[in-house]
């Protein structure tokens, strides 16, 4: 989400489906800010409309609801974040199974500038608002091998603007 410069944007509840939406980590020490929220659904869920409150402000932003399969619905896994004045996008997290995938969450305060997305990582969704910020999310494109393995979710470019990154490690069952 995008928010005002000079104070930390957050958001303070996601609903729908019916499920207990949890924060599951928040990186806004940059303008904006970056947030993965999570909810277990015990079926499949046709046609819900997701949404997020804003602790400030009317801005713009990305939702990206994901749905995993053969993800565990008791375990939790790792969160990352990292955020930084400038130099390309980049947070890590120590995986706790093997067989996760690692997802981030980031945005971009200064500029709609595609992202560049590391080695061994695609690119989820983008938007590239028309107020001259990024918001995207992006995934490992396979599942980590080891468990205790330093996973990364990175960007090469852009690298001279201000961002905020989250990451979370989403486990097999």
């Amino acid at each position: 989400s995008d928010g005002p410069l000079g104070s930390a944007q957050t958001i303070t509840s996601v609903t729908g489906g019916g499920l207990t939406w949890t924060l599951r980590k928040r990186v806004n020490t940059q303008p904006g800010s970056s947030e993965i929220w999570q909810a277990v659904a015990p079926s499949a869920l046709p046609n819900i409309t997701v949404t997020a409150t804003r602790g400030s402000g009317s801005y713009q932003g990305l939702i990206t609801v994901a749905v995993f399969q053969g993800a565990s619905t008791v375990a939790l896994g790792a969160t990352g974040g990292s955020s930084a004045t400038s130099g390309a996008p980049s947070a890590s997290l120590v995986t706790t199974k093997a067989g996760s995938l690692i997802w981030g969450v980031g945005n971009d305060w200064d500029h709609a500038n595609t992202r560049t997305v590391g080695t061994g990582q695609t690119k989820v969704s983008e938007f590239l608002a028309p107020i001259d910020d990024t918001y995207w999310v992006q995934r490992t494109t396979n599942p980590v091998t080891a468990s205790g393995t330093s996973a990364t979710i990175s960007d090469t470019a852009p690298t001279s603007d201000r961002w905020n990154l989250a990451t979370i490690e989403i486990l097999a069952k």
